[in-house]
């Protein structure tokens, strides 16, 4: 079985015909969500991926009724392997974000090829590759080494050809090809989290169709994602000790709490039932490594940090239950059935600057808390087994004329608001907005960065600081 599922994903994608566009009925249920006017089709890109025509779903909400934005929005998913979330509910959920975000353009979305409702979708198999998803093994390296080891097979699964297909390269033709197909000449494009990265090398390759960069929660290219991981796992710890220490908790030391966590699960990780109904019912066993990204999670949105202390508290008191929902979170991001595995790693290691052991060690160094849980991490990096071209940076001495927004949320963990520091230090027209209390990509949910954007968008030659922020917005020091 395996073996045909190789062949069948082993074919290079092929050019087919031109690309264009293929209007399709919007799904019933979005429509009630807001009576804005909405176009939705397919954008086919001209190219063949495991035998079946690329076909990327994207959708346009109008920010006026029968008047066609010449510069929209252009929205560039995460992940990387994140789709827009263009289902009925999804689609729902967005056209509210519209009406509340209040953006003077018109906003596509679209399915990154391999992603969500686009065809074909190559899979790795069964189940998530971790880290969304960990294998139910006690041994403190067992979650690291399995990541490998679940890599090499995803990789055998595809084939080389497919594997550089779903890759960055090929995310940049479909951006171009959509944008040519949508006539559009220029568009501000909006990217958050490693969307960011695909943004900025569109920039590069294609300036003059770039009007603005609206870029939230950056992952810059001197970031290796292996490297940042105990920086990323130890800051979510330390976001629990600042919390209860600006607001209170029961807990005096939530430090002490999840050490003692880690320990104790290190020898006898527990079970945790998860689902109502019994037929979907799944049982997730907390690993060390699995607990601190439970964590990491919990901090992506505000909110949820005193009910997380207050969680690992009745955990060490004896009950593992009270952490359904943090495994819950898990389990949820690692079986979305909208993101791509597949696209995670072909993206992730094109694009991934090469393991530095000495900022391994400093990295590791600098957290104590997590260090004993990550340090296979270093050992077992899944990109040396996933042969994908890597792809170039943007030149960082180049010169630009489009404008920038930098949004950071003051508590993200995940892409902390130093790593827009070397960008804004280089960069000419580039602005910053540090969102007070906004932890990972602000945009999607905080009303704060959705009116800085929205002033940004309306004036963006303008240094404009809405009330809504604490301090004063940092500018580019050029």
């Amino acid at each position: 079985m395996l073996l045909a599922v190789a062949l069948i994903f082993c074919s290079a994608p092929a050019l087919m015909a031109a690309p264009y566009i293929e209007e399709d009925a919007c799904p019933q249920q979005a429509q009630q969500a807001s009576a804005a006017a909405m176009t939705c089709g397919w954008f086919y890109p001209g190219e063949t991926l495991a035998q079946a025509p690329v076909r990327l779903r994207f959708v346009v909400l109008r920010a006026r009724p029968g008047h066609i934005d010449p510069t929209p929005v252009i929205h560039l998913p995460g992940g990387p392997g994140d789709s827009a979330g263009l289902g009925p509910e999804a689609l729902a959920r967005w056209r509210v974000w519209q009406q509340h975000a209040g953006w003077p353009h018109d906003i596509v979305l679209y399915d990154p090829r391999g992603t969500g409702q686009s065809r074909p979708r190559p899979a790795c198999g069964d189940g998530a590759v971790i880290p969304r998803q960990l294998p139910d093994a006690p041994a403190t390296d067992a979650p690291v080494t399995a990541e490998s080891r679940e890599a090499i097979q995803c990789r055998l699964r595809l084939g080389r050809a497919t594997a550089e297909a779903l890759g960055p390269r090929a995310q940049l033709r479909d951006l171009y090809g959509l944008m040519a197909a949508l006539d559009i000449e220029q568009a501000h494009l909006w990217a958050i989290s490693y969307g960011t990265r695909i943004a900025r090398l569109f920039e590069q390759r294609h300036p003059q169709r770039v009007a603005s960069l609206i870029l939230d929660s950056m992952v810059p290219f001197t970031e290796n994602e292996t490297t940042a991981l105990p920086m990323q796992l130890q800051g979510a710890v330390d976001e629990l000790v600042r919390v209860c220490g600006e607001r209170g908790c029961a807990s005096t030391n939530p430090r002490r709490a999840v050490a003692t966590l880690l320990a104790r699960y290190d020898t006898t990780p527990p079970i945790i039932t998860l689902g109502l109904r019994p037929s979907a019912q799944r049982r997730l066993t907390v690993t060390p490594y699995r607990l601190l990204v439970m964590v990491l999670l919990s901090t992506y949105e505000p909110g949820h940090v005193i009910d997380t202390v207050q969680r690992l508290e009745r955990a060490v008191r004896g009950d593992p239950t009270a952490l359904r929902p943090l495994a819950e979170r898990l389990d949820a991001q690692a079986n979305d059935p909208e993101r791509s595995e597949a696209v995670f790693w072909s993206v992730r290691c094109a694009l991934q600057p090469q393991l530095n052991d000495s900022v391994w060690q400093a990295a590791i160094a600098r957290a104590p808390d997590v260090a004993p849980y990550v340090d296979a991490a270093r050992r077992t990096a899944p990109c040396r087994h996933w042969p994908v071209p890597s792809l170039a940076p943007p030149d960082r001495h180049a010169k630009r004329s489009s404008r920038v927004l930098v949004v950071t949320g003051q508590a993200d963990r995940a892409t902390p608001p130093a790593w827009s520091d070397a960008y804004m230090a280089r960069r000419a027209n580039a602005l910053r907005v540090d969102i007070p209390g906004a932890a990972h990509v602000p945009t999607l949910y905080d009303r704060c960065a959705q009116r800085v954007v929205a002033a940004f968008l309306r004036a963006p030659d303008i240094r404009l600081t809405p009330d809504c922020l604490s301090v004063r917005a940092a500018q580019s020091g050029r």
